[in-house]
């Protein structure tokens, strides 16, 4: 696997924002489905700040990867909840630039995190105050 995508996977196995933003370039630009582009690692911290205190026990596991030293793709799956089989598949285009990601593009079905959500109710409250702040 590649050397980006290990650290990557050890980074969402146990994620926390400084785990996460540790893979992140100053000047990181972040893209995902239905959102405005996130930029900068302070506000790219802010905002898996905010998302893993919403969703606590949100994870990821990574199934594969590939790459070189400018870019990276990894497919993996967002684990919501740590004790059940729940997994949105997602998959991650890194652009790199010393080894950090300076840009993100993230595809995955919101569809199917909305209906992961809605088939365990104790994440309902976290998720509705993710999307309204």
């Amino acid at each position: 696997m590649h050397a980006f995508a290990e650290r990557f996977a050890d980074a969402w196995a146990r994620p926390t924002p400084a785990r996460l933003v540790a893979l992140l370039h100053d000047d990181i630009v972040l893209r995902q489905p239905h959102l405005p582009a996130i930029r900068g690692r302070a506000a790219a911290s802010s905002a898996m700040s905010k998302l893993l205190r919403c969703l606590p026990e949100l994870h990821g596991e990574v199934d594969r990867a590939s790459g070189d030293a400018n870019a990276v793709f990894i497919e993996w799956r967002m684990k919501p909840l740590r004790d059940t089989t729940t997994a949105i598949h997602a998959v991650d285009r890194f652009i790199l630039r010393d080894g950090l990601a300076a840009e993100r593009t993230v595809y995955f079905d919101q569809l199917a995190m909305r209906r992961s959500v809605l088939r365990h109710p104790r994440l309902w409250s976290g998720f509705v105050r993710y999307c309204l702040t």
